[in-house]
């Protein structure tokens, strides 16, 4: 069994990387992600204004989303749209939100103090997810 948690190479090439061994001597990943593509539509209130002009035609759009185009989107929780740290061990893996400035010239003895900090979260599917 590997001692360690695989990440394709083409993500570890696109975003800030670290490793550090924690004091009990687990071996912890840590990387920076940046979500590109997420929703910023949080409130369920409508926050679009009445026109002086308002359309008199017939309404050709229907349903509750009516963007054009339909594309995929994710749901952040609160805080986490300006992205965050990933620390991942082969046991647990932790979220940091917000991502501090300049961690990855950080000391290893910092960035365990900022693994301490993260909230854990579960992990899926064996270890193999980056996140």
């Amino acid at each position: 069994m590997c001692n360690r948690v695989w990440i394709p190479r083409e993500v570890i090439d696109r975003m800030s990387y670290r490793t550090f061994v924690d004091k009990d001597g687990a071996y912890w990943q840590v990387w920076d992600s940046q979500p590109s593509k997420f929703e910023r539509r949080v409130s369920t209130d409508d926050r679009r204004q009445r026109k002086s002009f308002p359309w008199r035609a017939t309404e050709r759009r229907s349903g509750v989303d009516r963007r054009t185009t339909s594309q995929r989107r994710i749901t952040l929780s609160e805080g986490y749209g300006r992205g965050w740290l990933t620390f991942e061990s082969l046991d647990e893996k932790r979220r940091l939100v917000p991502v501090p400035s300049g961690w990855e010239q950080l000391s290893n003895t910092e960035l365990r103090a900022l693994c301490e900090q993260a909230k854990r979260i579960a992990k899926t599917d064996g270890g193999t997810s980056a996140a």
